[in-house]
């Protein structure tokens, strides 16, 4: 079947629509859309966001913990000076970690009595080991090597903002990796 028409008293066909390309005239580049998270994955810097909160992990004043990201400029160029990109490493082994791409500090638990979350580290060993596994409710957990098992990275402490080992068989917070693509 013909999808053209014709218009009364002429012979040339009309076409079913047009499609005319409009030229991007904003001074402005259009707006970037925040990326989605992902699984982390050697070679590729993140900001790693608790959803529930909307707070990130960030490294401040030599201290990690969880603070609000700058929507107008966190995804894509900067942190403000927070050390809230997290650069994903992988050993022979096949252990993730996280160093900070402010400090360089490798993301690790303190093996003190609270458990609680470092970025001091400079080489990536055993503190600083971490394995990924999917989430229930979406998002990742983040699992720390614990003699022959693992505990999971979850948020507590001070009003919520920090970065506290689970108990054993607690489960985790599930965190969205969002991938920053550059880096000025």
């Amino acid at each position: 079947m013909d999808n053209s028409s014709t218009s009364s008293g002429e012979s040339g066909i009309t076409p079913t629509h047009t499609s005319l390309l409009e030229p991007y005239t904003d001074p402005e580049p259009p707006p970037y859309p925040a990326p989605a998270a992902v699984a982390p994955h050697k070679g590729a810097t993140f900001i790693i966001r608790d959803p529930a909160s909307s707070l990130v992990i960030t490294l401040k004043d030599g201290k990690v913990g969880l603070a609000p990201a700058n929507k107008e400029s966190a995804w894509i160029y900067s942190d403000d000076g927070l050390g809230s990109h997290w650069r994903c490493v992988e050993n022979k082994d096949r252990w993730l970690g996280f160093y900070n791409a402010v400090s360089g500090g490798f993301l690790g638990h303190d093996n003190s009595k609270e458990w609680r979350f470092i970025a001091k580290a400079e080489t990536h060993r055993q503190w600083e080991f971490f394995c990924v596994r999917q989430h229930p409710d979406g998002g990742h957990e983040l699992l720390v090597k614990h003699w022959g098992g693992f505990r999971a990275m979850q948020v507590g402490g001070d009003m919520g903002r920090d970065l506290v080992v689970a108990g054993e068989g607690d489960s985790g917070t599930a965190w969205e990796f969002l991938e920053v693509y550059s880096e000025i």
